[in-house]
């Protein structure tokens, strides 16, 4: 019973054919289901920045109200109440790396959610982190307790790695396949207007003060009640997952109300066809089998690349080193607040570019050149940096500006996209969670070697991160496909070369 070069061209055809007949534009009614199910990517953004602008004070709350460790930090007049300078910092640190951590934890759990709940029971699920902490944050500050404010870091971390999986995948199968770029680049955009709004409300104006700092940190809380409100009620189950659960009717009174037509036909053989293979063979894929069988090989590894180049190209070590380098160009401290965040400003503009390019350029041409660009800038701002004259720190502003540009329409959006679609239905939920767990675990080791390495090397650290993307973009250009418009088994061929997609197809037989 073979498949034949000629049957797989016509297969590859039909699909084709149908995918022209379905409603590619957007509706009011799928425009809404992604704006709230991404309050969930606004949040994770929202606390990647929130504890920048407040951490003098929240310092000075950690070492006047812990009573953590007490006996180790006795002063020399036997006062146990407050922190010494030095365990205040390690404590900070710690904060921040839980956050880390729990991001770490959520990205692997997200695939056993993804399998037991479903995508939007995970989601709403995962609410329950966000809601978790934002409570412990307005606890800790009216108990004095800063303890509980360390546990809330954590479960905003889960909230944010689970998030990573969970997102992408349900954005991805609620959406037509010209319009996936776009709600792609919704979960990247909602995170940088989070980061954004952080940074406006963390103005020392507005709720970044000692007596307001506590509704800046549980400020979550609002986004995750509507979330959970209007996900609960109004918005389904992605058709994909329905019909996983044979849950067929469902799935086509869904694709009914996200394309806003009645003949959703056409795209339900498309998804039946691109599930059939999980349902013929066990339902989910396992992280065994992930590694071992070589259909998931190349799709697995370019992942991988893509995830790790994205936190490795340096996009956190320039939020790190731009106050210093404002510093140099003469800006004074009162305004580098406002210099951060025209950096946010600047990545939320640009994403919003992203969104505009990604269906029309594609994938590729949104990763290869700007990561060019990033090789030269990163270079020429190496240079910049060590020349001390004025004009040359304002310049190396300017490449603090272009790299930001860069990751913004390439490196930020594209890696959550990627994954999501060059995996099938059955590997999807393993595959994003082997991928988040991978991101988290890259920016886990740059937030804590970060630091040393800046102090290493200085003006020169940059080099580093530009040798990481150079290396990326070369495996990107030789292995790295277009997904643009593409089903998964059109991708798996240009991954695996024809003979693994007559395997893929055979098995559908």
């Amino acid at each position: 019973m073979g498949y034949s070069n000629t049957d797989e061209s016509k297969a590859c055809n039909d699909l084709k054919r149908a995918s022209e007949q379905i409603n590619q534009k957007w509706t009011l009614y799928l425009f809404f289901c992604v704006m709230t199910v991404t309050l969930a990517s606004f949040q994770f953004g929202y606390n990647i920045s929130v504890m920048n602008s407040p951490t003098d004070i929240l310092k000075k709350f950690i070492s006047e109200e812990s009573f953590l460790f007490q006996d180790m930090n006795k002063s020399s007049e036997g006062n146990s109440s407050k922190y010494t300078e030095s365990t205040v910092e390690n404590i900070w640190t710690l904060i921040n790396s839980l956050f880390v951590v729990g991001g770490m934890i959520g990205a692997f759990m997200s695939k056993y959610i993804l399998d037991t709940l479903g995508r939007k029971g995970g989601i709403l699920f995962h609410y329950i982190f966000s809601l978790s902490g934002s409570v412990l944050v307005a606890v800790s500050f009216y108990s004095s307790f800063p303890n509980l404010l360390i546990i809330s870091r954590f479960l905003f971390g889960v909230q944010g790695g689970m998030s990573c999986s969970l997102i992408p995948t349900y954005l991805s199968e609620i959406s037509p396949a010209s319009l996936r770029g776009q709600t792609g680049v919704a979960h990247q955009l909602c995170l940088t207007i989070g980061i954004l709004v952080a940074q406006i409300l963390g103005f020392k104006e507005l709720l970044g003060n000692q007596t307001t700092w506590h509704f800046l940190l549980a400020f979550p809380l609002i986004p995750s009640v509507i979330g959970v409100l209007f996900l609960s009620f109004y918005f389904p189950e992605t058709p994909k997952a329905l019909i996983s659960y044979r849950k067929t009717e469902a799935a086509e009174r869904a694709l009914m109300k996200l394309r806003n037509r009645d003949n959703v036909n056409s795209e339900l053989q498309i998804i039946f066809k691109e599930t059939s293979t999980d349902n013929a063979k066990i339902k989910n894929v396992s992280f065994g089998q992930l590694f071992t069988e070589s259909r998931f090989r190349w799709s697995l590894i370019t992942s991988l690349v893509l995830q790790i180049a994205q936190q490795l190209c340096g996009i956190n070590a320039i939020f790190f080193y731009s106050e210093r380098i404002f510093k140099n160009a003469g800006i004074a401290q009162e305004n580098i607040q406002y210099a951060i965040f025209l950096t946010g400003l600047i990545n939320f503009l640009s994403t919003i570019l992203c969104t505009f390019l990604i269906d029309k350029l594609g994938r590729r041409p949104l990763l290869i050149i700007p990561m060019f660009i990033i090789v030269v800038d990163f270079i020429v701002l190496t240079v910049f940096l060590h020349l001390k004259e004025s004009i040359f720190s304002t310049l190396s502003i300017v490449c603090i500006m272009v790299f930001i540009v860069c990751f913004a329409v390439g490196l930020g959006p594209i890696p959550f996209i990627y994954a999501a679609e060059c995996f099938g239905q059955d590997a999807r939920g393993a595959a994003l969670a082997i991928c988040m767990f991978t991101n988290w675990v890259a920016n886990f080791w740059l937030t804590l070697l970060f630091p040393k390495l800046a102090g290493l090397l200085g003006e020169n650290v940059f080099i580093v991160f530009c040798v990481i993307v150079l290396i990326s973009l070369l495996v990107i250009m030789k292995k790295v496909p277009e997904t643009k418009g593409k089903s998964f088994e059109e991708i798996n061929i240009k991954l695996n070369g024809l003979s693994a997609s007559n395997n893929i197809l055979m098995s559908d037989i």
